[in-house]
């Protein structure tokens, strides 16, 4: 991604002095910008911004419906990530409302400097905020091209340059509210308006996406719980604890196979009236990382001696079951993905709880071409398009997630073999209703035409219900990099040409 940073290769010693006699190098890098038309972030608030508080270990509480809300909520995402929420007694008065602006001040790596917006109307005083966070509410009419300005990469440098260095968490206290952000100028079009237009419109779209991923994934999750039940056989739950049988039959003591709530999820598949199946090892496909590879390399105008594929590892494949082509490799041995497949990360990055073992994806050649991927990836070819776009979804809800962290292993790095896999229990649907969830994770269709200022939006929702997961994840990478272009254009003044293609 594009760098705002200007590294000066000499200093002057007035410099030196002007920074308390400073001999670190990053004490002296700039921030790029050509745009004189530059306002304040703390004007262009509604009200006084908000700082969130610790609530201390004490008042945490797991059954809990106030959630307390802290910096691994705010991410790469547009909205709230509510996917690892943490639950408290009300203590805590610093709320956030609906359309509010949360920034991270204190954080590590790329966290720091992450923004999202605040959904709710939290009329019940549900949510509060950590004492990482900045609550902003920006005018009403600023939002949304503020906010857009606000996740750009140009922000994120900016607060890099000017929060102190620090061995594990940095500070960059309320920094933030100094930020200038850069409005369109006549440079950049005859009539700059209609290009924070164009902004607002754009977020305006991202995040619409983002609320119909959720509201899809939602709706997967509930139409696969609701078959499940509705067609059991007559036997009943009944939990025991385990047996020596059953430690013997597992081999393992470390596992969550003898809790009480795998126990019932792999009840409710087994008791299904329709049946389940199992994954042989055979069709378990590991990946592999060539000996001699070459990242991002120039295409070759000879096609036949273009031999750049996608390069695929866990870090690449989304909650939401979608893989974002992030890197391409040159290698010269023969590669591993050459037809549609599903591919299942079987281990966790730092960080990430075991429940992310088992996150699936579909890998369409038709829009990916040929691919490689590691051997923290299971490659799955042996179903039909409308059987690996139902198992995708069918692995990434919400009882897979918990299936998969119960057999997961491992302390710091969890992680699934083969073996395990393929002891998963998958209830068969009938092939109505798979593709009827199938259709909510994969439905494509035709991008809107003719789109203007006035009917963008409303065309764009439109479309954004019918299309699937997989649709609206594709297409917000896309519109995230017309954003950074757009804003790139605005910082550096540069000439904009009013597009809505993406």
């Amino acid at each position: 991604m594009k760098s705002y940073v200007i590294e000066p290769k000499s200093v002057k010693k007035s410099d030196i002095l002007n920074k308390s006699f400073a001999f670190s190098s990053k004490d002296f890098r700039q921030l790029k910008i050509n745009n004189n038309k530059l306002f304040k972030l703390s004007d262009l608030l509604d009200k006084k911004h908000k700082t969130g508080k610790e609530i201390g270990s004490d008042n945490y509480m797991k059954k809990s419906k106030f959630r307390f809300l802290k910096t691994v909520n705010i991410g790469t995402n547009f909205i709230l990530d509510e996917t690892s929420l943490e639950y408290c007694k009300p203590v805590n008065k610093i709320l956030p409302s609906k359309n509010d602006i949360l920034i991270v001040k204190d954080g590590a790596g790329q966290g720091l400097g992450e923004v999202c917006l605040y959904p709710y109307e939290n009329k019940n005083n549900l949510d509060s905020i950590s004492a990482g966070l900045i609550d902003i509410k920006v005018k009403k009419e600023k939002l949304f091209y503020v906010f857009g300005m606000l996740k750009s990469k140009h922000f994120k440098n900016y607060i890099d340059l000017n929060t102190p260095q620090g061995s594990t968490i940095r500070h960059s206290k309320l920094i933030a509210l100094n930020y200038k952000i850069p409005f369109p100028t006549t440079t950049n079009n005859q009539n700059p308006q209609t290009i924070e237009d164009l902004v607002s419109l754009i977020v305006q779209n991202i995040i619409d996406k983002e609320e119909q991923i959720k509201t899809k994934n939602k709706l997967i999750d509930e139409m696969i719980e609701k078959e499940l039940k509705e067609n059991q056989k007559d036997s009943k739950f009944e939990y025991s604890y385990p047996r020596i049988s059953d430690i013997k039959k597992e081999t393992r003591l470390d596992t969550g196979l003898y809790e009480r709530e795998f126990k019932e999820l792999d009840f409710l598949i087994k008791n299904y009236r329709n049946g389940f199946f199992q994954i042989e090892i055979k069709n378990l496909k590991s990946g592999s990382t060539p000996k001699i590879r070459i990242f991002n390399p120039k295409n070759n105008k000879n096609p036949k001696n273009n031999k750049n594929n996608m390069w695929i590892t866990p870090t690449n494949i989304f909650d939401e079951g979608f893989y974002n082509p992030i890197v391409k490799i040159k290698m010269p041995t023969s590669n591993n993905l050459n037809k549609d497949a599903i591919l299942i990360i079987n281990r966790t990055s730092k960080g990430k709880k075991g429940e992310y073992v088992g996150i699936s994806c579909f890998y369409d050649f038709f829009l990916y071409g040929k691919g490689q991927h590691n051997q923290g990836v299971y490659r799955l070819e042996c179903f039909s398009k409308l059987q690996k776009l139902f198992f995708v979804a069918l692995i990434n809800s919400k009882i897979f997630r918990k299936i998969c962290g119960c057999y997961c292993i491992g302390s710091k790095m969890k992680e699934m073999k083969s073996y395990d896999f393929s002891k998963l229990n998958f209830p068969s649907f009938p092939s109505s209703k798979q593709q009827q969830i199938a259709k909510e994770y994969y439905n494509k269709l035709d991008k809107n035409l003719d789109l203007t200022f006035e009917n963008y939006l409303k065309k764009e929702k439109s479309r954004n219900k019918k299309i699937g997961v997989f649709q609206l994840n594709m297409e917000t990478f896309s519109l995230r990099e017309k954003l950074e272009d757009l804003v790139d254009k605005i910082v550096m003044e540069k000439p904009i040409k009013i597009d809505f293609n993406y």
